[in-house]
Order: C-alpha cells, then sequence, then structure tokens
C-alpha cells in the first residue's frame, strides 16, 4: 500500500507540471519514482529530483512562462486567493502537494503581488502511507498517551508519519491538527483531501492562536502541529499542556542532542512536556521507526 500511495503522489505532483517539464520529470525510472520526495524546477537552469536522499539531474530548464503556469496550475488558477500561504513562502495544493516559491521581492514585502518574478520553486511530493502508524501503538499509547515528538533530517516522512498517527489515534483519543501549512491534512472546502481519521482539523493561521482556540473550542486530548519554531509557539504549547492537552510534534534533527540547542524545544523538553520520542531512520528509501522516553 506504502508503494502504491508513493507512486501515486508523484504522479500526482508530476501531473501539475508543464508539458515539457512533465516529460523530463518521467525520465526518473520506475524505481526512482516512487523515491521521489521533491522537484526543484529553476529558470535557465537544470531541473533536480531528490531522490533517497540524492539529486537526479533532468533534462529540462523551466522558462518564466512555465514557472508562472506551475504556480497557476496549484493555485488553480486563482492565484490571489493564496497570497496569505505565498507571503510565507508557499502554496500547498489540492492533493496536498507543497510548492515552495523563489523570486524576487518588490517594495521590501512578499506575497502574490508583490514577487516580481519567480526563480525558482520546490515541488515537495506529500505521500499518504495508511497502517505504518499501527506498529508504533503498543509503545506510545501504553499506560495512556504522552505528548511526542517525531524526529528526523528533512525529507525523512515525518508529515507522512504524523498524519498516519493522527488518524490512527483519533480512533481512541480526541485528536486536533493544527494544519498551519495545509500540509497534514491537505483540506480544500474544509474537506482533508488526506485520511486523518476523525481528527478535527484547523487549517492556516497563526500556531500560537491557532493552539489557543483549539484548547478552548474542541477540548482536544491531542493535538498534532509541525515543526515548532517559534517562541510564541513554545509558550502556546506549555499553556495547552497546563490545560491537561498532550501532543504530537515533529522536528528537524539527527538527534535529541539537537532539540537541546534549539530555545524553542528546550524550554518544552526541561518542562517536562514532551516525554517521548519517535525517531525515523531511512536506508535505501524504507524508513525504521523507533519509539524511546525522553531523558532516559
Amino acid at each position: 500500500m506504502e508503494q502504491k500511495e508513493a507512486i501515486r503522489g508523484f504522479y500526482t505532483a508530476a501531473g501539475l507540471l508543464p508539458e515539457r517539464l512533465w516529460r523530463a520529470a518521467f525520465t526518473l525510472d520506475e524505481r526512482q519514482r516512487p523515491l521521489c520526495e521533491e522537484l526543484r524546477i529553476r529558470l535557465e537552469r537544470p531541473m533536480t529530483a531528490s531522490v533517497a536522499g540524492g539529486q537526479v539531474t533532468l533534462p529540462a530548464c523551466a522558462t518564466a512562462e512555465e514557472l508562472q503556469l506551475l504556480l497557476a496550475r496549484a493555485a488553480e488558477y486563482s492565484v490571489h486567493t493564496v497570497e496569505g500561504q505565498l507571503a510565507q513562502g508557499f502554496v500547498t495544493t489540492r492533493q496536498g502537494h507543497r510548492l515552495g516559491v523563489c523570486g524576487e521581492a518588490a517594495a521590501g514585502s512578499v506575497g502574490a503581488g508583490t514577487i516580481r518574478g519567480l526563480s525558482s520553486v520546490n515541488l515537495r511530493i506529500a505521500k499518504q502511507a495508511v497502517g505504518i502508524a499501527e506498529p508504533l501503538l503498543p509503545a506510545l499509547c501504553g499506560g495512556g498517551f504522552h505528548s511526542t515528538l517525531i524526529l528526523a533530517a528533512p525529507g525523512a516522512g515525518k508529515t507522512t508519519l504524523l498524519r498516519d498517527l493522527c488518524r490512527a489515534l483519533s480512533r481512541t483519543y480526541r485528536v486536533a491538527i493544527a494544519d498551519q501549512r495545509y500540509e497534514i491534512a491537505a483540506c480544500a472546502g474544509g474537506v482533508p483531501r488526506f485520511d486523518v481519521g476523525l481528527s478535527d482539523v484547523f487549517s492556516g493561521g497563526a500556531r500560537d492562536e491557532v493552539l489557543a482556540l483549539l484548547t478552548r473550542g474542541m477540548a482536544p486530548q491531542i493535538i498534532a502541529t509541525d515543526e515548532i519554531t517559534q517562541a510564541a509557539d513554545s509558550a502556546a504549547i506549555a499553556a495547552a499542556a497546563a490545560c491537561g492537552c498532550t501532543f504530537l510534534a515533529t522536528a528537524h534533527g539527527d538527534g535529541p542532542a539537537d532539540l537541546h540547542s534549539r530555545p524553542a524545544y528546550r524550554e518544552l523538553l526541561a518542562a517536562g512536556v514532551f516525554r517521548r520520542l519517535i525517531t525515523i531512520d531511512c536506508r535505501g528509501g524504507a524508513r525504521e521507526y523507533a519509539v524511546r522516553e525522553l531523558g532516559l
């Protein structure tokens, strides 16, 4: 199932590309396609694909018109409706893929109307892997669920695992998702495009404000969110934890020492908010998951 979903993710992401770039993407062979994590398309420079941690150069250099067409397709030909996302440097598509944008800002600000031209984009391929969370549930839920961090390097599949954990945990717990970048559930019109089970989803918005809204309005037992980066996020998590909420979040890094080097995580760990850690080990395209107790 995971292999089929990985192939489907590649096909739906590549389907957003203009035809010439689509043909370049499909020069990846059948073994590489399900392992492809992102496609980087650059103005008048080679297009590349990230495959199982490596980089593959593809036979195409994008034109300015092709980059604009790709952005228009990602925004379903309504770029003005995604200004809020563009101001943060990305657009999330209906299929859950994320298109990061890079260009030149006008008047010192960034947004849909202030980017003079795109110089490159990064099409991050979202994948659903239903069932990968199941083997982890005994270790995570034994004695009750405790706040847990998913720690791994970029591109290792943290959000994919987070998404499936939300699906699985929502069978037993009240789960709410703070989906700031529309990546976890990929809601369109309020409907999740990924299977997140019975989770309640709040898309977009400032994370600290959304966490407070979810705590007050939805009475969740578990709140799931992607990477914590701001001091305000840490303060909001600590406040919600004091009200009895537990958390499931992701973090970039190679090991627990990386967490202690970042103020946002260090304060939460020192306060004992997060008590468990899931690590992801990627080897040859396969992923191994391990659960450990923090501080042991």
